[in-house]
């Protein structure tokens, strides 16, 4: 992709020498310094990093997502897990490490063991997860599968589900009054004493999720398995032709009373001045694999340019500061505590990056105009190691936009949306892993987390970090937001069109929207799930028709993204 002033940075390309790295100053080279920022072209601390052998990315991801294992906030792994980082700081001589609480939650949860198997007619390991927060059996749990039963069978079949498993296509809503099939589902199976209930995943992925606003003395009780597709269809085939199927389920969860302490990892190499540069990612995961891709990438990168860094006893203008966020999978909690209890710390930061977008290399970075000449100086020595490299998607790349981007959903948001907005970033990430394939699924483990790329993104972040610290400006924030976002206030469940939380003060809850209402349209423009909804909601106009599916009703409601006005018709 081209970009502005693309002659100025073939000219700096051209220019720059990659040497390999002796023993240099760690000074900056005044001689040699570039016009917008002052740095030098030849950066003595870049070739060091680039000339580094032996990174210890991968062996710190191991330890993280295999020595600690997923990190749910509230749970015990996520605690120790943000002293193990807090304690790798320290043994490498980072300065102001501390654990800083952001905030509790109102219990902890443990998933200490989650498995189970079809034991009858044949035996099958059964690929499956439950919501965080979910109830759990009492020991492995074993009863036949059942078909759930149609609206029209509820009387003919009361009665016949004690004690067995409950195949459904449809989910049930046990904590529903209304009158869609879920909801009718839930209360009718809340009276047959199921052992549970079993619905299918989306395709041959499973979507961990959960709810973690619960109660200590009013815990759920009705265990929902959500089981990969083609298994549940062969059972499901099964009992339609007539035979019997049995299943296991041991799911041994621990809610723990709170409040749970929360904390965000912290660590600086300290500057001249008290301006910052932040680099980091969330350290919290969902529970349902590893946490290793999410993000227990994001996490070891930001380890490893710290280590990289300090093992070079480096001197920054600005000081480096490490972050890892928690509470980030429910809702940026980490960072928007953060930057609450800390508002004075916003005019002194320079940049945030973030790297949140699993084990693809981090291998560009987006710039308004008003960024781009900084940039262009920034990232020369980076474009430059990677130039020609055989992989293009590798070769890094300066993205030019008119606004940063925001709602992506991490932590460089809250940077960005806060009242007083500093520069947030999330890098461009590229490479050959599907980030689909591992976000919030089974498959978020260390086996899929790629050593080429993480080692390439902890060069990126290292380098980043010295160079921006060491700008002779701030980066500038002129034009880096782009019109004000349209949000309807409402958290979405993993289909990414179903509302699963009205946020209190929201345009949704003026309209009148309800939770398990299902958005099937946004004036013309048919939604099937979240890509659609968000290519929607980026072309809609200040005024939309927004239609739901609510049980067998479909409810038509007026959202005034200007106005901050919403109803219903």
């Amino acid at each position: 992709m081209q970009f502005p002033h693309a002659t100025v940075l073939a000219c700096v390309i051209a220019s720059f020498a990659v040497l390999p790295a002796p023993a240099q100053e760690t000074a900056l080279d005044a001689a040699n310094a570039l016009p917008n920022t002052g740095l030098p072209l030849d950066d003595a601390i870049v070739n060091q990093i680039y000339s580094a052998q032996d990174l210890q990315v991968m062996a710190h991801l191991a330890e993280l997502a295999d020595g600690i294992g997923p990190r749910l906030t509230s749970s015990d792994n996520l605690t120790e897990a943000c002293h193990w980082a807090a304690d790798k700081f320290e043994q490498w001589g980072l300065d102001n490490v501390r654990l800083e609480e952001w905030g509790t939650f109102p219990v902890g949860f443990n998933r200490r063991v989650m498995s189970g198997r079809m034991t009858s007619p044949n035996k099958q390991k059964l690929v499956f997860t439950t919501n965080s927060w979910g109830a759990g059996t009492d020991g492995p749990t074993r009863g036949a599968v059942k078909l759930a039963p149609t609206e029209e069978q509820f009387d003919a079949l009361s009665g016949s589900f004690k004690d067995c498993w409950v195949l459904s296509s449809t989910r049930p809503r046990f904590d529903s009054d209304g009158e869609s099939t879920g909801a009718k589902l839930g209360r009718y199976l809340d009276k047959e004493e199921i052992l549970g209930v079993i619905y299918p995943g989306r395709g041959e992925l499973v979507h961990t999720g959960g709810r973690s606003n619960i109660d200590i003395n009013n815990l759920p009780t009705r265990v929902s398995v959500q089981l990969l597709r083609s298994q549940w269809t062969n059972m499901h085939q099964m009992l339609q032709d007539g035979g019997s199927v049995e299943a296991e389920f041991d799911l041994d969860y621990e809610f723990v009373p709170g409040p749970i302490p929360l904390y965000n990892v912290i660590a600086e190499i300290p500057g001249e001045s008290d301006e910052l540069v932040i680099i980091g990612g969330h350290i919290d995961s969902w529970d349902g694999a590893r946490g290793a891709q999410d993000n227990g990438t994001g996490t070891c990168t930001t380890l490893e340019a710290a280590r990289l860094l300090s093992s070079m006893n480096v001197k920054p203008h600005r000081t480096i500061r490490f972050m890892l966020w928690s509470g980030e999978e429910q809702g940026l909690l980490g960072s928007r505590a953060y930057i609450k209890q800390h508002p004075e710390e916003l005019d002194r930061i320079s940049c945030v990056l973030v790297h949140d977008g699993g084990t693809n290399a981090c291998a560009g970075i987006y710039a308004t105009p008003a960024m781009m000449d900084m940039f262009e100086e920034i990232f020369a020595p980076i474009i430059a190691y990677t130039k020609d490299l055989e992989d293009e998607e590798l070769r890094f790349t300066l993205r030019s936009v008119p606004s940063l981007p925001k709602g992506i959903g991490s932590d460089h948001d809250s940077y960005l949306s806060t009242e007083n907005p500093a520069p947030g970033f999330f890098w461009d990430q590229r490479g050959k892993t599907s980030y689909g394939y591992i976000h919030h699924t089974q498959n978020d483990t260390y086996d899929e987390a790629n050593a080429t790329y993480q080692e390439y993104t902890s060069r990126v972040v290292a380098a980043a970090a010295w160079r921006f610290a060491n700008a002779s400006t701030m980066v500038p924030r002129d034009g880096m937001l782009g019109p004000k976002p349209k949000r309807l206030g409402v958290f979405l469940a993993d289909d990414g069109v179903t509302v699963n939380e009205v946020r209190p003060g929201g345009l949704a809850v003026k309209a009148g929207m309800k939770k398990g209402d299902r958005i099937v349209s946004i004036d013309e423009a048919s939604i099937k799930g979240s890509n659609d909804l968000r290519r929607a909601m980026r072309d809609a106009k200040d005024k939309v028709n927004i239609t739901v599916a609510r049980g067998a009703e479909q409810l038509v409601f007026w959202f005034d993204f200007k106005n901050s006005e919403a109803g219903g018709k």
